[in-house]
């Protein structure tokens, strides 16, 4: 008979090593946090295409000295955010006219010597830039260096005018017509 109980408590022991040890798995638990954290945001909105002259031919001597224009507007919303200073990056594929004049042109277009200058006058918010070809950002104007909470006051719009251009237009000077494409984005940036 001694034989029998010894088995039975050797059975109910063994029975209870793995409950201690499964109860011990249970106690620990990993948390992984994540969080990204961005300065700010906006939503900026532009017409998609314009296009000079409702599309028909532009004569050369309407080119000369800024002649031929065509204004629009770049809509900041939903603007949000801390601290940060905003400004607008404009990017694209540029050219350098004959007397050094970087414009906006895409590699597509059968031109050559001509493109678009991007200028701005700037606003309450941001700064002037006469040829976003060169520096390729639009500045805020008068943002704290220590920072602001208040990006909702950049909510708006930006007026810009996009001017057919060759430089000095010199004859003989690279220029030759043809169709010109010029592709710009505009970007939301901080630092």
């Amino acid at each position: 008979m001694k034989k029998a109980n010894h088995t039975v408590a050797m059975v109910i022991t063994l029975l209870l090593l793995p409950v201690k040890s499964m109860a011990a798995n249970g106690l620990n638990q990993i948390i992984n946090f994540n969080a990204t954290f961005y300065g700010g945001s906006c939503e900026i909105t532009a017409p998609s295409q314009l296009s000079f002259n409702n599309g028909a031919p532009i004569p050369d001597d309407k080119i000369i000295n800024d002649k031929y224009s065509r204004q629009f507007s770049v809509s900041l919303t939903g603007c949000q955010g801390y601290f940060m200073a905003p400004k607008i990056a404009i990017t694209g594929n540029t050219i350098t006219t004959s007397d050094g004049v970087t414009l906006f042109a895409d590699t597509a277009s059968t031109t050559q010597g001509y493109g678009v200058r991007l200028a701005t006058a700037g606003n309450t918010n941001f700064n002037a830039n006469n040829n976003a070809a060169i520096n390729n950002i639009i500045s805020a104007k008068n943002w704290p260096l220590e920072g602001s909470d208040d990006m909702k006051k950049i909510n708006g719009t930006l007026e810009f005018t996009g001017y057919l251009s060759c430089g000095a237009c010199r004859q003989g000077a690279g220029l030759q017509n043809g169709e010109l494409k010029s592709t710009v984005t505009f970007t939301f940036l901080y630092n």
